[in-house]
């Protein structure tokens, strides 16, 4: 899910280059995030609540709010595993859209649609940063220190011979691979400011659109759901 906090004392995330940053530890904690959001059981839920939506509302996707609420109760409907979920109904909060407790860690989620595009990177659309006045390096550094990993639900609709189909897929993207930036790097292209991390993730901000910033992560650094076909 999304960025993940730990509250355990002997991991500490607050900055990317602070030597307490302890790269195999976070990514151990993310891997167990992205097991949670693509356990089975949530999955099974995902899918029947979205088959119900489906024969009520077949013209496209689902809203943004109801996104989220249906991570949400696909991630409460494990009984069996030991995490907790919470989510404020109607929140814009850049922090988390969704928190998911396992033991004493703490697991900031963001909900997003996205979109995969032909040249295999999902397109996600994030926060409008005008708070900082178009100051690279406050934007710069706080990107840097954002504690939220990201869902994106994906979708494709598609009409054929057959009918209908709305095809979903759940794809978790790891705060690991969104940080790493300098205040030094953007370089403007067209209307933007734009740069690319080490891990092939390119960031774009767009001033006319109130500094809202844009990620293009490449596919292959993605944890991915199987596609699930409605219709």
């Amino acid at each position: 899910m999304t960025l993940c906090h730990q509250r355990n004392r002997q991991v500490e995330f607050k900055d990317w280059a602070s030597k307490k940053y302890t790269h195999k530890a976070r990514r151990a904690n993310c891997r167990l995030c992205a097991r949670i959001v693509l356990l089975q059981e949530c999955n099974k839920t995902w899918e029947r609540i979205l088959r119900n939506i489906t024969k009520l509302f077949s013209g496209g996707r689902c809203s943004g709010w109801e996104l989220e609420e249906l991570i949400f109760k696909s991630i409460q409907s494990d009984n069996i595993a030991q995490h907790h979920a919470y989510w404020r109904e109607g929140g814009h909060d850049d922090k988390a859209d969704i928190e998911v407790e396992v033991g004493k860690s703490i697991y900031y989620l963001q909900i997003k649609s996205g979109r995969i595009n032909k040249k295999g990177y999902l397109v996600l659309s994030g926060f409008r940063l005008t708070r900082f006045n178009g100051n690279l390096h406050d934007i710069t550094k706080y990107l840097n220190n954002t504690q939220s990993e990201i869902i994106s639900v994906s979708y494709e609709k598609v009409d054929d011979e057959m009918g209908r189909k709305h095809i979903y897929q759940i794809n978790y993207v790891s705060s690991f691979y969104l940080h790493g930036i300098s205040d030094g790097a953007w370089g403007e292209s067209g209307k933007s400011w734009t740069q690319e991390n080490k891990f092939g993730v390119r960031f774009s901000l767009s001033p006319s659109m109130s500094w809202q910033i844009w990620w293009h992560v490449p596919v292959n650094l993605l944890s991915q759901s199987r596609n699930f076909v409605i219709g």
